[in-house]
C-alpha cells in the first residue's frame, strides 16, 4: 500500500536532502538485489550454503583477558563454537565463557580502524556481525556483546532449548569485541540451579546493504540518523524480544504531515511511535502479530533552525510488542508532505489535541487501544448529526460532549464490528462540541479506515411570545 501525500512546499523541499534511499510522490525506492534475489529482499539471505566450521570451546575463558579468539577472515566469515557452561566456575562460582573477535576488513579493502570522532555516525563504516546461540535443555543463558573496553553493547536472553541472537550488530574493522555467554539470573529464589548447559555459538561477518538498520539503535542517544526527500524506504530486524529501533529524521521548516508504515513480519506484533526532538510522544500505534502497521497524517512541528538541536529532529521508533524474527526484515516506509484536511490529524487522542472539523466526511484509523477526538463548531442554532462506520475488528463507540464543561449530549456503542453507529439532531447553540470515537476493549485495526460523517441543519429561533406585545 502506497502512502499518498500532497506535494511539498518549496521551503520544505529545500530542507530535506537525498540520503539513504528516496523516491518521489508515491513511487518507492527498492533495496538493491543480491545476486539473483528479488529487488526487495525481505527474507535475509545471511546463511551460507555450506555448514559453518565448528571448533570446541577452550577453558579457561572466563574473563576478557582469557578470551578464546574467534579467527574470522574474508575466506571464513562464519564460525561455530560448541561449548558448555559447567555448574561451577571461577570467581562467583558460575562458569562464564568469553570469546574475542578482531573485526577484519572487507575482502576488497584493507583493515582500517574507524575514527568515530570524525564521522557523524561510525556505524556507516561498520560491518554486519550476526551472533546466534542455540541453548541446550539446561538453564537459561544470557548472550552479550562487549566493546574493547568490555562495556556491554547489547544483551539478549536465551531460553532453555531455544535459539536467540543478534542479527545485525554494527562492528568496526580493526576493532576488538567480546562475546560473552553466561547463566541467566534466576527469576525467583525458589528456582533450582541448573547443573550446566551446553550451547552452540555461531558468529558471522558480512556487509550491510544500503538503507539497512545498524544496531545498536535502541535509544534516543543511539538513534540511527536518516535523511530523506519526500519519501524513503528502510529495513531492519526485530531481532530479539522487545527489540526497538530508533531512527532520527530531520524536521521540515514548515508544519508538515508524516506517514509511517511498517510491513508485516511473521510472528511479530509491531509497534510504532513518533517522538518529537525531546523524546515526547506525538503519536503511537500497536498492531497484531503478522500484520502491517501505520501512523498517518501525523503533525510534525516546523524545525527551529536557531534553536537547540532537539528542535530540528523527530524520531520514528519501530518496536517489537511481542515476538521476534531474525530471518525476516521489516520494511519501513516514510513519507512527508502537507496535512490532509479530510482525515484525522494525529495526535488527537485527547480533548486538547482534537482535530478541528466542520460539516463533511472524514476518515481515520483506530489501532489497538486508540481513541480519536474531533472538535466541531458552527455558529447559530442548529441540530447536529454524526455517523461513524468502523472496519473489521472494531466495535465503534461514539460520544458527543460539550467542550466547555464535558457534559455528555449523546452516546452510542456498536454491538459488533463493521457496524455503523449514529446520533441525530443533537441541539447545538453554536458552542463547540467534542466528538469522541473509541472502540471496544481489545479491538483495533490499523490498516482499514473508519468513515466519520458530520452534518448539521440550521434551526429557526423559537418564539417565546407575541412580538411587540404590551407590557403588563
Amino acid at each position: 500500500m502506497c502512502l499518498r501525500h500532497a506535494a511539498w512546499t518549496t521551503a520544505a523541499q529545500a530542507l530535506l536532502v537525498v540520503a539513504v534511499i528516496a523516491s518521489g510522490g508515491c513511487r518507492r525506492s527498492r533495496f538493491p538485489a543480491r545476486g539473483d534475489a528479488a529487488a526487495v529482499v525481505v527474507i535475509s539471505p545471511h546463511r551460507d550454503a555450506a555448514s559453518a566450521p565448528t571448533v570446541a570451546e577452550q577453558e579457561p575463558n572466563d574473563k576478557p583477558e582469557q578470551a578464546q579468539l574467534l579467527a574470522l577472515n574474508s575466506d571464513w566469515p562464519v564460525l561455530s563454537v560448541a561449548g558448555e557452561l559447567t555448574a561451577s566456575g571461577q570467581g562467583a562460582g558460575k562458569d562464564v565463557d568469553v570469546f574475542k573477535l578482531v573485526v577484519p576488513g572487507r575482502k576488497d579493502a584493507p583493515v582500517e580502524a574507524v575514527d568515530s570522532a570524525g564521522a557523524e555516525d561510525a556505524r556507516l563504516g561498520g560491518r554486519r556481525l550476526s551472533i546466534e546461540v542455540a541453548a541446550g535443555a539446561g538453564g537459561a543463558l544470557a548472550l552479550q556483546l562487549l566493546d574493547e573496553a568490555t562495556k556491554t553493547i547489547e544483551t539478549v536472553a536465551v531460553a532453555p532449548g531455544e535459539n536467540a541472537g543478534m542479527p545485525n550488530m554494527a562492528v568496526l574493522p580493526g576493532r576488538v569485541y567480546f562475546v560473552r555467554i553466561k547463566p541467566a539470573p534466576k527469576s525467583s529464589k525458589t528456582e533450582a540451579e541448573a547443573p550446566g548447559n551446553s550451547y552452540k555459538l555461531t558468529v558471522q561477518l558480512s556487509d550491510f546493504e544500503l538503507a539497512e538498520e545498524r544496531e545498536p539503535n535502541d535509544s534516543l542517544a543511539s538513534a540511527q540518523p536518516l535523511t530523506m526527500t519526500g519519501a524513503a524506504d528502510f529495513s531492519g530486524f526485530i531481532g530479539w524480544a522487545h527489540d526497538q529501533d530508533f531512527y532520527r529524521v530531520p524536521a521540515a521548516d514548515v508544519v508538515s504531515a508524516l506517514d509511517v508504515e511498517v510491513e508485516a513480519v511473521q510472528g511479530v506484533a509491531l509497534g510504532l511511535q513518533v517522538l518529537d526532538g525531546s523524546g515526547s510522544r506525538i503519536a503511537v500505534g500497536r498492531g497484531r502479530k503478522g500484520e502491517s502497521l501505520a501512523l498517518r497524517n501525523v503533525t510534525i512541528p516546523p524545525s527551529q533552525g536557531d534553536a537547540s538541536p532537539s528542535s530540528r529532529f523527530l524520531y520514528v521508533v519501530v518496536r517489537g510488542e511481542s515476538g521476534q524474527n531474525r530471518d525476516q526484515r521489516y520494511v519501513l516506509h516514510l513519507s512527508m508532505g502537507s496535512l490532509r484536511q479530510d482525515s484525522e490529524v494525529e495526535p488527537n487522542d485527547n480533548a486538547a489535541s482534537a482535530t478541528v472539523i466542520h460539516d463533511g466526511t472524514f476518515t481515520g484509523y483506530l489501532p489497538i487501544g486508540d481513541v480519536d477526538y474531533f472538535r466541531y463548531a458552527e455558529s447559530g442554532l442548529r441540530e447536529l448529526s454524526v455517523e461513524a462506520t468502523c472496519p473489521a475488528r472494531v466495535r465503534c463507540s461514539l460520544e458527543i460532549v460539550r467542550a466547555k464543561d464535558g457534559q455528555a449530549l449523546a452516546s452510542v456503542e456498536a454491538k459488533k464490528a463493521k457496524q455503523a453507529v449514529a446520533v441525530t439532531k443533537i441541539p447545538n447553540e453554536g458552542e463547540p462540541v467534542l466528538i469522541r470515537l473509541g472502540q471496544g476493549r481489545g479491538d483495533g485495526n490499523a490498516n482499514e479506515p473508519y468513515v466519520l460523517k458530520v452534518s448539521s441543519e440550521a434551526v429557526a429561533i423559537p418564539k417565546t411570545g407575541t412580538q411587540n406585545s404590551p407590557s403588563p
